[in-house]
């Protein structure tokens, strides 16, 4: 698995926002079903996916606590995430 590549910026500790933090797109293999070349050789195909790993006390300060589902918009060059909204449960009428 590959290192994680990341430089925090110092921030005081009482700026509350916005906070800066700064990533590598990394690389991670995505696994796939061994495929059979012949009688008793297998080989499993490598492919490479971009991946982002997000953790850090920083997120539950933003509003992200663990467990919390997440929505995710995908614009060009843009991701936008936020908690999850519950969705109210329709009530039964008897």
């Amino acid at each position: 698995m590959a290192k994680y590549h990341h430089t925090p910026e110092p921030v005081s500790a009482k700026v509350k926002y916005p906070i800066y933090r700064q990533l590598t797109v990394q690389e991670t293999v995505c696994t796939t079903a061994s495929k059979t070349r012949g009688i008793g050789i297998n080989y499993v195909p490598v492919k490479l996916e971009p991946c982002v790993v997000l953790r850090g006390k920083w997120l539950h300060l933003a509003g992200f606590p663990v467990g919390q589902k997440l929505s995710i918009v995908v614009n060009q060059a843009e991701l936008v995430i936020t908690p999850k909204q519950t969705e109210p449960n329709p009530s039964v009428e008897n």
